[in-house]
């Protein structure tokens, strides 16, 4: 870290570009749903033997866990160079705790950091209310620790158009048999497919929105006690002016 505030400075340039990037990487997959879902399917014929088709798969290529980590990791450093320079320049102006639930998250914070803070928060509460869910119609399990929930299996049948002769009316000593072809869709097999997603449970993003809104409370709280400090009245008006006019 920086140890003067000219140094803070030149950094802060440095590690606002990269958290811009960093996060345009990360959230690029919510423009992209296809990114977040994963396929595999197996085939069985009914008969043995009977065609046999490929299995299906179609990994899951980003996860809302892994934008989540991607975020705080860059943001932390963007929280601590901020600090930096706000606490610094903001030596003795009126400062306050942002508490929540008896846990001090940022101590003396001085009032240029609480304004810098609320409008991050702005930013994190859009990146947590388009966060994709997890269907609520599907039954879903961990699948993997990066973020990856899978459904039960599910089987549906294979139907292919098969064409055959059915007869319309019977032969008598006087006419032919009267016959037709019809189309009937038969099973031929099954597939057995498995989904997968990177999306998050509803109860997930409910809490990450509630404790924005929870920190943000605390945020504001804090402000208005550090502008309840008692403010300076330095009267230097009057020394300039006579030194510039006298």
């Amino acid at each position: 870290m920086a140890k003067y505030l000219g140094q803070v400075l030149a950094v802060e340039a440095d590690v606002r570009r990269n958290t811009t990037r960093k996060l345009s990487d990360a959230y690029y997959p919510l423009q992209k749903p296809a990114m977040l879902e994963g396929l595999t399917g197996e085939y069985e014929p009914n008969t043995d033997p009977g065609e046999e088709l490929p299995a299906e798969e179609q990994r899951v290529q980003a996860t809302v866990e892994e934008m989540i980590t991607t975020t705080r990791d860059a943001l932390a450093e963007l929280f601590d160079i901020t600090a930096a320079r706000d606490y610094t320049n903001g030596h003795g102006e009126a400062h306050a705790d942002v508490e929540v639930d008896g846990r001090v998250l940022i101590a003396q914070a001085p009032i240029p950091y609480l304004l810098w803070l609320d409008k991050r928060l702005d930013d994190l509460q859009s990146f947590a209310q388009s966060m994709p869910t997890l269907s609520p119609s599907t039954l879903w399990e961990v699948a993997e620790d990066r973020g990856v929930y899978k459904s039960l299996p599910v089987k549906t049948a294979r139907t292919v158009q098969q064409h055959k002769v059915i007869t319309v009316a019977p032969a008598t000593e006087h006419h032919q048999a009267q016959a037709q072809i019809v189309a009937e869709n038969v099973s031929v097999g099954t597939w057995t497919r498995i989904k997968y997603s990177g999306a998050v449970p509803v109860a997930r993003k409910e809490q990450i929105l509630r404790r924005i809104a929870t920190l943000r409370a605390a945020a504001h709280a804090a402000r208005a006690k550090a502008n309840r400090v008692q403010a300076d009245e330095p009267e230097v008006g009057a020394e300039v002016l006579a030194y510039l006019f006298d």
